[in-house]
């Protein structure tokens, strides 16, 4: 059950026409734009991949397709098939409360009438559902990037005292599905695998639906780290990619903060006064800064709501993120409770046309 505590008694008026909220972090990822939401998933949905290896051979009188080894590095002649997948995962909102708790400090709302038919006012019930909602954006959005599925894992390091993937949030635990970040470390896994011989057919599939591209590891001590960091991602980015207007870089408020401060107060050419902010690009590309994401790493891609978007996310009702149930617990009680249920997924849709700077690893 969810408890009501007071920082002291010292409230002294007959009316109270609101009750003070913190600032919310909500869900900056939807906010911003940078990921492409696929409803209606019950169950599962495939995201088929296909290429085409090199098709061209000498001129001959009578051509073979086959001509070439079958199955040499450049795929000749052959459409190669690989599929990623999103599988929406349960997990639900739930608690329960008293609303005579608030009537001390909702006198304008307190319930009429005998004791034993009072309703939960509808002003007492817009507040605490905006709370409740703001609690849910904020972990999604969490989860959006540092989910982990099952919890925190031993074979995934990072920085001594960085968030942990799948670790908790101050709404909950981010252990029902993998984030962004996982989703990047199990492709690196899968490369491995394969480049050493060892992979399974999960591993083959992953590579085969593309690599995503690792551009440095090292932690952030300062911006020049962040300058370089960022100008390593663009030249890891392959030509026929960073045209794309679409394309972001997404990193979190720490490491814009050292960028920023890098920018205004140590660089030789000033680019803006101290008590400006400075332009959110680099190499022309818009740079993203939200909460959620893990120290010292940055993401760069096509971001957007679009079906070409790098970051889908499945859920199963369009609705479902905003739906609550209301109601009192049971018939003989002054108890209500509010219940939302949830599924969801996030997936990379072209691994290979993201770029990503870490110090997160797998062990």
């Amino acid at each position: 059950m969810a408890t009501i505590n007071f920082a002291g008694n010292t409230y002294a008026g007959e009316v109270l026409e609101d009750l003070l909220v913190y600032t919310a972090k909500g869900n900056e990822t939807y906010e911003a734009g940078l990921v492409h939401v696929k409803p209606g998933i019950q169950k599962r949905y495939v995201l088929p991949h296909i290429q085409l290896g090199s098709i061209i051979q000498d001129n001959k009188p009578t051509p073979t397709s086959a001509e070439g080894a079958a199955n040499d590095d450049t795929g000749f002649n052959q459409y190669k098939l690989s599929e990623r997948y999103l599988d929406p995962q349960d997990f639900m909102v739930y608690l329960e409360f008293n609303p005579r708790d608030f009537e001390e400090y909702w006198r304008f709302a307190q319930p009429e009438g005998p004791l034993v038919f009072r309703e939960l006012a509808p002003e007492v019930q817009s507040k605490m559902l905006r709370l409740l909602l703001d609690k849910k954006d904020q972990y999604i959005n969490d989860c959006i990037w540092c989910g982990k599925k099952g919890g925190v894992s031993a074979s995934i390091t990072g920085p001594a005292n960085g968030t942990q993937l799948g670790g908790a949030t101050a709404a909950g635990l981010m252990k029902y599905f993998d984030g962004a970040l996982a989703r990047v470390l199990a492709n690196f896994k899968a490369q491995a695998a394969f480049d050493a011989g060892t992979a399974t057919d999960d591993e083959k599939n992953e590579v085969a639906s593309g690599r995503v591209i690792l551009a440095g590891s090292a932690e952030f001590k300062d911006g020049k780290d962040v300058e370089d960091a960022l100008y390593a991602i663009w030249m890891k980015t392959p030509a026929h990619v960073r045209k794309s207007k679409k394309l972001k870089f997404v990193m979190g408020w720490d490491v814009w903060d050292m960028y920023d401060q890098y920018l205004t107060t140590q660089k030789d050419f000033k680019y803006v006064e101290n008590p400006d902010v400075n332009k959110r690009t680099f190499k022309g590309k818009q740079i993203v800064v939200i909460d959620g994401l893990p120290e010292s790493t940055i993401f760069f891609g096509k971001f957007s709501t679009d079906q070409d978007s790098c970051l889908w996310m499945a859920i199963d009702y369009s609705t479902d993120e905003e739906s609550v149930k209301v109601e009192r617990l049971q018939a003989n009680s002054e108890m209500y409770f509010f219940q939302m249920r949830m599924k969801m997924d996030i997936n990379l849709v072209r691994p290979g046309e993201l770029v990503v700077w870490t110090p997160y690893a797998n062990a």
